[in-house]
């Protein structure tokens, strides 16, 4: 299980990566750092969407009785192996976003990175980084401990 764990801390990043860095500066080559960095974010998490969205189209199919209480090894594995990492991953992805944004738009303290632009990112998409480590530490260990007359998975 830990290395189906380390595979999705790898390809969430690892797209980034190569969006950010290999592919889209070789083929668009007029675009900025932003231009690229929002647009491989933005790319990486619709790879995220279109497999969140299999999984629970294949989860809801194969569902025999109620879907609310019936049990898919796939929902419960999908959450550790994709959503964890995938979570993780774009709380960074979003603070790279929003740096460029505003080191284009001219801002000083945007320079360089420091706790001055974490804490901007920070007040300004709070909600947003509210949302990502409320679904890392409540909606988690719900999913893997519902329902409660099953074994949990960790």
């Amino acid at each position: 299980m830990l290395q189906v764990l380390a595979c999705g801390v790898v390809v969430f990043p690892g797209l980034f990566f190569a969006f950010r860095r290999l592919i889209l500066p070789s083929i668009f080559t007029r675009w900025t750092d932003s231009d690229v960095v929002l647009v491989s974010e933005r790319l990486v998490s619709s790879i995220h969407a279109v497999m969140a969205t299999t999984a629970g189209v294949i989860v809801v199919s194969s569902c025999q009785g109620d879907v609310i209480s019936d049990r898919h090894w796939l929902a419960t594995y999908f959450v550790v192996w994709y959503g964890v990492p995938y979570m993780t991953y774009d709380i960074y992805a979003m603070y790279l976003s929003h740096y460029y944004r505003f080191q284009i738009k001219g801002h000083e303290e945007y320079k360089r990175h420091s706790l001055r632009t974490v804490n901007s990112f920070l007040r300004r998409e709070f909600l947003l980084v509210l949302h990502h480590i409320a679904l890392l530490t409540i909606l988690l260990p719900v999913t893997l401990g519902y329902p409660p007359d099953t074994e949990p998975l960790l």
